[in-house]
């Protein structure tokens, strides 16, 4: 695999990675859709995989296929926390509640993007709920999944790609 094949879906990655980030507080802050904790698993998976394969567009040295292989591990959680919460919506009447997850406790001394910042990282809503709200017509749970498990597998194949780049023919 040619190193702008690689660089091509890495970028895809961190743009696909990136806008679904973007939705999400989107749907967060303007839609009133309080996210659960498997929803902050979720965005911090999708930030550990946004740094990791822009880190991969940016590195050109041995690390790149480690780079390109946590970026494609971190998706590979972010979809399966996905999956958890689809299951989860499927036993909606069985769930009866999540627990909340706040990283930050106080907000961070930037005005008003630090309680922004804090809320975007604090999951107090239901898993259920929130994950059977709907965006495009489809539940939120069912694009968190495809968007991960297609990155996972595109990083995955980056990775494998980039190490066969690097060894030298014999």
């Amino acid at each position: 695999m040619r190193k702008y094949g690689i660089d091509g879906i890495a970028a895809f990655a961190v743009f696909s990675g990136s806008a679904a980030l973007g939705i999400v507080l989107w749907l967060q802050f303007d839609q009133g859709i309080a996210p659960c904790s498997l929803c902050i698993d979720q965005r911090l998976a999708d930030l550990l995989m946004i740094a990791s394969a822009a880190g991969a567009i940016l590195w050109r040295g041995g690390m790149r296929p480690a780079l390109l292989g946590v970026a494609a591990l971190a998706a590979l959680g972010g979809a399966a926390a996905g999956a958890w919460q689809w299951h989860l919506v499927a036993m909606a009447p069985q769930v009866e509640s999540c627990s909340a997850v706040r990283f930050l406790e106080t907000p961070p001394a930037w005005g008003p993007w630090g309680s922004d910042f804090a809320a975007s990282l604090s999951g107090q809503g239901s898993c259920v709920t929130a994950g059977s709200k709907r965006w495009l017509g489809l539940p939120i749970t069912h694009w968190s999944v495809l968007v991960f498990t297609a990155n996972a597998l595109l990083l995955g194949f980056a990775a494998c790609g980039a190490l066969t780049c690097q060894r030298p023919s014999k």
